[in-house]
């Protein structure tokens, strides 16, 4: 029950530099209750961060495949081995779910009940093959992140790159690339179309991208069990995460009071509006004395009169 976006863009029309916005809300739900109180991303070495949903248990122990990985796997050859790498700790993740469930349910390992030399009867082999096929990961993540390769015109260039990992639907493409955004959680069933109206793509300008981003959460919280606090990072290519400011949350909240989900939008109008300064993302780690109640900012306050 959440929502997690992660959209690629670029600073602006003059610098190209690639960007990637993150989003997501705070919110933690379980059987007896639910708070804003659960941070869902977790940074990864070498400039990858993942954004966290699901079984928050089993979203950690994903995460920390990814991790493990990443720390060792530095650069790729082009993005079919790119790919390929970003896939095997899921598959890690499938094999160990799949040996706990059969130590749990036989005492024995995964690699014994397959053996022929074990000589398990053929219907218990068979009934125990068929329920590990039915595991999931009862997880989903976004990764995101840049890397360079050695592929075409952009060769050693860092570029942004946004995968997902769920396997809710099927087996097949768990993790996958996606082109321009990804959002995952029951929220990303508005997201989405709100970013599609927007036309959001890896070639719009920050700013800009930083409101269809923020608008596509706010539209998200229709859906119950997405929470209204709300964090929003800046991905930069050599690593850095920026937050943004109680000037750029003040700043978002008049855009969206003027425009909601206006979608004709003149060039000159796109200029104006998301006119992008500096003092609107801060280090990650800078102190900010907040006008609101916390730095995790509900995007459903409205500014107050005459703001």
């Amino acid at each position: 029950m959440t929502i997690c976006i992660a959209a690629m863009c670029q600073q602006d029309e003059d610098n190209d530099e690639p960007r990637i916005v993150l989003c997501y809300d705070w919110k933690a739900e379980q059987e007896y209750g639910g708070s804003e109180t659960s941070n869902k991303m977790r940074d990864l070495p070498n400039n990858w961060v993942a954004l966290m949903a699901g079984d928050m248990p089993r979203a950690e122990e994903l995460v920390a495949q990814y991790e493990t990985h990443l720390r060792s796997f530095k650069e790729a050859i082009d993005d079919a081995e790119l790919f390929a790498e970003m896939k095997k700790p899921a598959r890690k993740q499938k094999e160990n779910l799949a040996t706990d469930y059969i130590w749990q349910t036989m005492g024995v390992s995964y690699a014994d009940l397959v053996s022929p030399d074990k000589k398990f009867p053929e219907a218990i082999v068979e009934q125990r093959l068929n329920e590990v096929t039915q595991i999931k990961l009862r997880a989903t993540l976004i990764l995101a992140g840049f890397a360079a390769t050695n592929q075409g015109e952009e060769m050693r260039k860092r570029l942004p790159y946004i995968f997902i990992v769920d396997d809710q639907d099927s087996h097949q493409d768990v993790v996958r690339p996606e082109e321009n955004f990804a959002a995952i959680g029951n929220g990303s069933y508005v997201a989405i179309p709100a970013l599609h109206q927007r036309e959001q793509q890896d070639d719009m300008p920050l700013m800009q991208t930083i409101y269809n981003v923020m608008e596509a959460k706010r539209l998200s919280q229709v859906v119950p069990g997405v929470g209204e606090a709300t964090e929003l990072d800046v991905l930069y290519p050599d690593g850095r995460l920026m937050r943004w400011s109680e000037v750029l949350y003040e700043r978002l909240g008049k855009l969206f009071k003027k425009l909601g989900p206006t979608l004709e939008l003149s060039e000159k109008q796109s200029q104006e509006l998301f006119a992008f300064k500096d003092e609107y993302l801060l280090p990650i780690d800078a102190e900010e004395p907040p006008k609101n109640a916390s730095l995790k900012r509900s995007t459903s306050q409205t500014p107050k009169p005459g703001q």
